[in-house]
């Protein structure tokens, strides 16, 4: 338990540092001051200056930043206040730029191992969705689970034999027609691992960085059309909680499966920071890009205004989606 903790801490550390990091170097190239490189919020734990910039790891994990030189002091004429538009869309744009470079590395990378892929045929049908409350959450069905059988009473499946790693299981549930999720509330597909040899795995992992990110883009236009048609599909959105208990399940599978989810936690996060809202990438764009195109800058007082009420909206979202998560957990 302890060790999957720590491992999954560091899991979400590498994909803060990728996207922080795309901040930082783009703001170095651009030759912007970069005041403090912070994985995590305050208090701080350690930290090391060097040259102009202070490099600390903070306690509160979830999270960093990249303080640049007069990113709040109008007054700076060095400060990034006062750069061109085209620099401050750079810099604002560089942490979304290094998520999606970081899912195609780890794309192309699981090529080598074999990344997991729908198979086309019937083989290895294999469980890729489990959900909650449903007779298989119930039985410990997991992700990443193969179903090798079922066996029936009474004409529905009662038991249900699996692969788990190298380990053969027989698992006893109950069918309930609960929503829309069917009687087992499984989703299984035919997935292989699909191996590409070097350097062929690099195009491959451009391909399937480009299919991917094209479904996830539709899968959001489809959850946000969704969301205001049914409220209730805003359960299906989860915290850090449930990332680690979809994480842990990964874990089990191999590096394969664990490669190709960080590709697509770190896709998620390419499309969830783009969004144009109030104190995200793809709103501070926005506001820069209508500079670069009107010449004119919104006032500062206004700029902050609306950057204090995005990250408020996030900090109450996040907390409803962490409480949201524990209820379920607990449930």
């Amino acid at each position: 338990m302890i060790e999957n903790i720590i491992l999954f801490i560091l899991f979400l550390g590498i994909l803060i540092f990728v996207h922080e990091l795309g901040h930082f170097i783009f703001a170095k190239i651009l030759k912007v001051d970069v005041e403090e490189f912070a994985l995590g919020f305050p208090p701080r734990l350690i930290s090391k200056k060097i040259n102009e910039t202070v490099y600390s790891l903070n306690l509160i994990f979830f999270g960093g930043y990249v303080k640049l030189r007069g990113e709040d002091n109008v007054e700076d004429p060095y400060g990034f206040l006062n750069q061109p538009a085209y620099k401050k869309i750079l810099i604002t744009l560089g942490g979304v730029i290094f998520n999606l470079i970081f899912a195609y590395f780890l794309f192309s990378i699981g090529y080598l191992y074999g990344l997991p892929e729908f198979a086309g045929r019937i083989s290895n049908i294999t469980v890729v969705q489990v959900f909650k409350d449903s007779p298989a959450e119930k039985a410990d069905i997991k992700i990443g689970d193969v179903i090798l059988y079922f066996k029936y009473k009474n004409k529905l499946i009662e038991i249900i034999g699996i692969l788990r790693g190298k380990e053969k299981l027989e698992v006893k549930l109950v069918p309930e027609i609960k929503d829309s999720i069917g009687p087992l509330g499984i989703a299984f597909s035919s997935i292989k691992l699909e191996k590409k040899p070097f350097p062929s795995n690099f195009y491959y992992g451009l391909i399937k960085t480009y299919e991917v990110t094209k479904n996830l883009i539709f899968a959001f236009k489809e959850f946000f059309v969704r969301l205001f048609k049914e409220i209730r599909v805003a359960k299906e959105v989860v915290g850090p909680l449930g990332i680690y208990d979809i994480y842990t399940q990964m874990r089990t599978l191999g590096i394969s499966y664990i490669l190709h989810f960080m590709a697509l936690i770190s896709l998620n996060l390419v499309l969830i920071n783009i969004l144009p809202f109030p104190a995200l990438d793809g709103g501070r764009f926005i506001v820069y890009f209508g500079e670069l195109i009107t010449g004119k800058r919104i006032p500062f007082k206004i700029e902050n205004l609306i950057n204090i009420i995005g990250v408020t909206i996030l900090l109450i979202l996040a907390l409803i989606i962490t409480v949201k998560d524990i209820y379920y957990k607990i449930k």
